[in-house]
Protein backbone atom coordinates (compact mmCIF):
# COMPACT_ATOMS: atom_id res chain seq x y z
CA UNK A 1 0.00 0.00 0.00
CA UNK A 2 1.21 3.06 -1.02
CA UNK A 3 1.37 6.58 1.07
CA UNK A 4 -1.27 7.84 -1.47
CA UNK A 5 -3.57 5.99 -0.67
CA UNK A 6 -3.64 6.75 2.45
CA UNK A 7 -6.78 9.52 3.88
CA UNK A 8 -5.22 12.97 4.16
CA UNK A 9 -6.15 14.32 7.80
CA UNK A 10 -8.86 16.86 7.52
CA UNK A 11 -7.83 20.36 7.89
CA UNK A 12 -9.45 22.27 10.18
CA UNK A 13 -10.42 26.17 9.89
CA UNK A 14 -10.49 26.44 13.88
CA UNK A 15 -7.31 28.33 15.06
CA UNK A 16 -5.68 26.51 17.22
CA UNK A 17 -6.72 26.60 21.15
CA UNK A 18 -4.98 28.97 23.32
CA UNK A 19 -4.00 28.89 26.64
CA UNK A 20 -6.94 31.56 27.71
CA UNK A 21 -9.45 29.67 26.30
CA UNK A 22 -8.19 26.63 27.13
CA UNK A 23 -8.03 28.34 31.21
CA UNK A 24 -11.60 29.38 30.52
CA UNK A 25 -12.64 26.13 29.53
CA UNK A 26 -11.24 24.43 32.96
CA UNK A 27 -12.72 27.21 34.77
CA UNK A 28 -15.85 26.85 33.75
CA UNK A 29 -15.84 23.20 34.13
CA UNK A 30 -15.07 23.46 37.74
CA UNK A 31 -17.88 25.52 38.29
CA UNK A 32 -20.32 23.24 35.91
CA UNK A 33 -19.00 20.52 38.63
CA UNK A 34 -19.74 22.35 41.82
CA UNK A 35 -23.33 23.11 40.40
CA UNK A 36 -23.69 19.81 39.50
CA UNK A 37 -22.95 18.32 42.73
CA UNK A 38 -25.00 21.14 44.85
CA UNK A 39 -27.67 19.52 42.53
CA UNK A 40 -27.64 16.27 43.09
CA UNK A 41 -27.04 16.26 46.82
CA UNK A 42 -30.45 16.76 47.70
CA UNK A 43 -31.13 14.16 45.04
CA UNK A 44 -29.42 11.48 47.36
CA UNK A 45 -30.25 12.73 50.99
CA UNK A 46 -26.98 14.89 51.38
CA UNK A 47 -28.63 18.17 51.38
CA UNK A 48 -32.29 19.92 52.74
CA UNK A 49 -31.64 22.52 49.84
CA UNK A 50 -35.30 24.37 49.01
CA UNK A 51 -36.47 22.82 45.17
CA UNK A 52 -36.25 26.51 44.07
CA UNK A 53 -32.01 26.27 45.21
CA UNK A 54 -31.82 23.03 42.78
CA UNK A 55 -33.33 24.78 39.63
CA UNK A 56 -31.16 27.54 40.18
CA UNK A 57 -28.23 24.91 40.37
CA UNK A 58 -29.28 23.22 37.48
CA UNK A 59 -29.27 25.89 35.12
CA UNK A 60 -26.11 27.20 36.55
CA UNK A 61 -24.72 23.85 35.96
CA UNK A 62 -25.85 23.69 32.38
CA UNK A 63 -24.38 27.16 31.68
CA UNK A 64 -21.51 26.85 32.68
CA UNK A 65 -21.26 23.40 30.60
CA UNK A 66 -22.41 25.12 27.68
CA UNK A 67 -19.51 27.57 28.54
CA UNK A 68 -16.98 25.49 29.02
CA UNK A 69 -17.86 23.05 25.97
CA UNK A 70 -18.28 26.15 24.18
CA UNK A 71 -14.46 27.87 24.75
CA UNK A 72 -12.77 24.57 24.68
CA UNK A 73 -14.01 24.12 20.89
CA UNK A 74 -13.93 28.17 20.29
CA UNK A 75 -17.68 28.57 19.18
CA UNK A 76 -19.15 31.64 18.81
CA UNK A 77 -22.00 30.95 20.79
CA UNK A 78 -19.69 30.83 23.74
CA UNK A 79 -20.19 34.55 24.69
CA UNK A 80 -23.63 34.44 25.07
CA UNK A 81 -23.37 31.35 27.34
CA UNK A 82 -20.90 33.08 29.67
CA UNK A 83 -23.24 36.36 29.98
CA UNK A 84 -25.87 34.03 30.43
CA UNK A 85 -23.92 31.83 33.22
CA UNK A 86 -23.24 35.59 35.08
CA UNK A 87 -26.52 36.60 34.81
CA UNK A 88 -28.30 32.97 36.60
CA UNK A 89 -25.81 32.72 39.00
CA UNK A 90 -26.35 36.30 39.52
CA UNK A 91 -30.14 35.68 40.24
CA UNK A 92 -29.51 33.29 42.15
CA UNK A 93 -27.19 34.78 44.59
CA UNK A 94 -29.60 37.41 45.00
CA UNK A 95 -32.41 35.28 45.82
CA UNK A 96 -30.77 32.93 48.47
CA UNK A 97 -31.68 35.22 51.48
CA UNK A 98 -34.96 34.63 50.65
CA UNK A 99 -34.71 31.10 49.62
CA UNK A 100 -32.49 30.32 53.04
CA UNK A 101 -34.10 32.93 55.32
CA UNK A 102 -30.47 34.53 56.04
CA UNK A 103 -29.97 37.39 58.06
CA UNK A 104 -30.07 40.64 56.69
CA UNK A 105 -26.42 41.63 57.13
CA UNK A 106 -25.49 38.47 54.61
CA UNK A 107 -27.58 40.34 52.19
CA UNK A 108 -24.72 42.90 51.83
CA UNK A 109 -21.97 40.58 51.09
CA UNK A 110 -24.57 38.24 48.43
CA UNK A 111 -24.82 41.50 46.68
CA UNK A 112 -21.36 42.29 46.60
CA UNK A 113 -20.59 38.33 45.47
CA UNK A 114 -23.27 38.99 42.50
CA UNK A 115 -21.45 42.08 41.19
CA UNK A 116 -18.51 40.29 40.91
CA UNK A 117 -19.67 37.24 39.25
CA UNK A 118 -21.21 39.91 36.76
CA UNK A 119 -17.79 41.23 36.13
CA UNK A 120 -16.33 38.27 35.61
CA UNK A 121 -19.03 36.63 33.47
CA UNK A 122 -18.95 39.99 31.61
CA UNK A 123 -15.04 39.93 31.30
CA UNK A 124 -15.30 36.52 30.12
CA UNK A 125 -17.83 37.29 27.39
CA UNK A 126 -15.81 40.31 26.05
CA UNK A 127 -12.73 37.95 26.05
CA UNK A 128 -14.24 35.14 24.18
CA UNK A 129 -16.13 37.35 21.76
CA UNK A 130 -12.63 39.17 21.45
CA UNK A 131 -10.99 35.55 20.55
CA UNK A 132 -13.61 34.50 17.95
CA UNK A 133 -13.21 38.17 16.34
CA UNK A 134 -9.38 37.02 16.05
CA UNK A 135 -9.93 33.80 14.74
CA UNK A 136 -12.10 35.01 11.59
Amino acid sequence: MSDSSLPLPHASSAAPRTRGRTALAVVYALLACNAWGQALLPLIGRSTAPLALVAWQVAVGALATATAWGAWRGTRWAPATALAHALVTTGMLLSLARLLDLPADAVRGLRTGAALVLLFGASVAWALRRAARVRS
